[in-house]
């Protein structure tokens, strides 16, 4: 993504200067601290990078409601987002950024944690997955809806989906990391929280009920990374969670879903890939 920003800002300087001097006051939020106004009139003084942003920040407000999703193929938090897009039927462009090289956008666009998932609306960033669900369920509201309009059920929705975010993310990658006692008791602790999301569901299709909903959109992204995890922990989720699993597999008749989730060998590859690069194995 960075080279080809690059490489279209070099390819659009002459053509982009005059437009760019005639939006001075839209771009100034966006440019460089030591980039000052007077220099627009001279793109050639800028960094390729700083010309990529400011274009794609132009071309985003020129466009209207232009949603691009910065994220990263194997993260559960970028499906998750991919999922709520899918179900809102939002068209939107795909930006694979490099996690161990991070480009100039994901830390503009994201100057705190500086990780994916981001999503850019109209030039303005949405950072952390359960917030851009959220936000993707406000702002499209007029179809699929995610969270319950009962408050209290949307108080219940935010509760699971956070449960999902703490126990496990942390648990799974406890199983891939560690060895002996530490990963025997992070594998007891994941099928442990995996059978209170299994009674929450009870004999509902889904969580919150007839629909695909928010709590469902936060857990279905880990259920490709459940081979990763069975085959380096060496157990098997469906023996101590047969209803969770029959959920997981039934939700993947949606297209919304299925489209969304990623081949779990793929994910499984790269988890190797990730133990060996950290010494984890």
């Amino acid at each position: 993504m960075r080279s080809l920003m690059t490489q279209f800002a070099r390819m659009s300087c002459n053509k982009t200067t005059r437009k760019l001097t005639h939006h001075t006051n839209s771009l100034q939020p966006f440019l460089t601290t030591n980039t000052s106004v007077s220099t627009l009139s001279d793109l050639s003084l800028w960094s390729p990078r700083s010309v990529a942003i400011s274009i794609f920040f132009f071309t985003s407000r020129m466009a209207g409601d232009q949603v691009t999703l910065l994220d990263l193929w194997a993260s559960p938090f970028g499906m998750r987002v991919r999922i709520a897009l899918a179900e809102k039927a939002v068209k939107y462009e795909y930006s694979e950024q490099d996690l161990w090289n991070k480009g100039a956008l994901l830390l503009q666009m994201n100057p705190v944690h500086k990780r994916i998932p981001v999503l850019v609306h109209d030039g303005k960033p949405i950072c952390e997955s359960l917030i851009i669900v959220q936000y993707i369920d406000e702002v499209w509201k007029d179809k699929a809806p995610l969270l319950p309009s009962d408050p209290y059920e949307r108080a219940q929705s935010r509760f699971w989906a956070d449960f999902v975010d703490k126990k496990l993310y942390e648990l799974g990658k406890k199983i891939y990391t560690t060895k002996g006692e530490d990963q025997e008791a992070a594998k007891k602790d994941f099928i442990d929280s995996l059978k209170l999301l299994e009674g929450e569901l009870g004999d509902k299709p889904y969580f919150g009920g007839k629909t695909l909903g928010y709590v469902d959109v936060a857990l279905l992204p880990f259920y490709c990374w459940f081979y990763a995890y069975e085959t380096i922990g060496n157990f098997n989720i469906e023996s101590d969670c047969p209803k969770l699993i029959a959920y997981c597999k039934r939700c993947l008749e949606k297209e919304s879903v299925s489209k969304s989730l990623e081949d779990p060998q793929k994910v499984y590859d790269f988890v190797v890939m990730l133990r060996k690069k950290f010494n984890w194995a």
